[in-house]
């Protein structure tokens, strides 16, 4: 019972959703000239603005990703990671059996 229920909310979502942007569409179809140009003043740049910060938002991940793999480079070569390559110092990177350095 409660599968059909949750069935028919999300199909009357769907169908609300659906008339809504018909009825959004017949709306701008029949506005008038001064309607156009009020509607287009004030959502002027909307979609270029979402589109800057969606642009700002995918440029912060990959300055972060960046800036991460810059600090872990840095740490190899000042050796402060043990790389597992022959290069690595003994002494430096093996860890006492006993617990002292």
């Amino acid at each position: 019972m409660t599968e059909t229920l949750t069935w028919v909310v999300v199909f009357l979502a769907i169908a609300l959703s659906l008339w809504a942007i018909v009825r959004e569409n017949e709306r701008r179809g029949r506005r008038t000239v001064e309607e156009w140009e009020r509607d287009f003043a004030a959502g002027q740049g909307k979609a270029s603005q979402f589109i800057r910060a969606g642009a700002l938002g995918l440029e912060s991940f990959l300055i972060d990703e960046k800036r991460q793999a810059i600090e872990h480079k840095q740490d190899e070569e000042q050796g402060m990671m043990k790389t597992g390559t022959k290069g690595d110092d003994r002494n430096r990177t093996a860890v006492a059996s006993d617990g002292k350095d």
